[in-house]
């Protein structure tokens, strides 16, 4: 087990509206680590930035919930500092073992090259939060492992390993969780 910050959505649909509620989940977590806590300590940034994806549930599965997770650094799984925002907790995940595909690079490397020297910190996420591109990747790897019955169908992970200030390469994956 491992405790990781975290804050949560739930929004219609899983679209562009999706990256605007993501980047303000991204910026809870960032003002946690920034000293948004009971302690008014900066904790170190550890990667990978996890969002939990539960598409199409609610009502008709007009609905998204998305989960966004930052790992508390090892020396401070016992005891981390608890946030100051009601909407920002501390929560644990267990150990898993999942399927992976992986989003090497950039999402749009184009796009994000010619754009980058004047909005840095916004393409480099995005090729994170390209929502799109994750559930093509999700389809992929589902129709790869051709048994539904070997993972969990209803949730989705997507991990970024770098930051977002990182103009060599930007690595995520897309996660599905096995079935023990």
């Amino acid at each position: 087990m491992s405790q990781w910050v975290a804050t949560r959505d739930l929004l219609r649909g899983y679209g562009a509206l999706m990256n605007y509620r993501e980047n303000k989940l991204v910026y809870k977590l960032f003002r946690y680590i920034s000293g948004e806590n009971t302690l008014g300590m900066k904790i170190p940034m550890i990667y990978p930035m996890l969002m939990t994806v539960y598409p199409e549930v609610g009502r008709n599965y007009e609905q998204s919930v998305m989960e966004m997770h930052f790992m508390i650094p090892h020396h401070m799984q016992p005891f981390p500092p608890a946030p100051t925002d009601p909407t920002v907790y501390i929560t644990m995940l267990p150990p898993m073992d999942v399927y992976v595909k992986s989003l090497g690079g950039f999402a749009n490397t184009r796009m994000n090259l010619r754009k980058s020297f004047t909005n840095t910190r916004m393409n480099l996420r995005k090729s994170f939060t390209d929502n799109r591109m994750n559930l093509r990747k999700v389809k992929e790897l589902m129709k790869q492992i051709n048994n539904r019955n070997l993972y969990h169908g209803d949730h989705f992970y997507k991990a970024g390993y770098d930051g977002t200030s990182s103009m060599n390469r930007h690595d995520n994956e897309v996660w599905l969780v096995a079935k023990n």
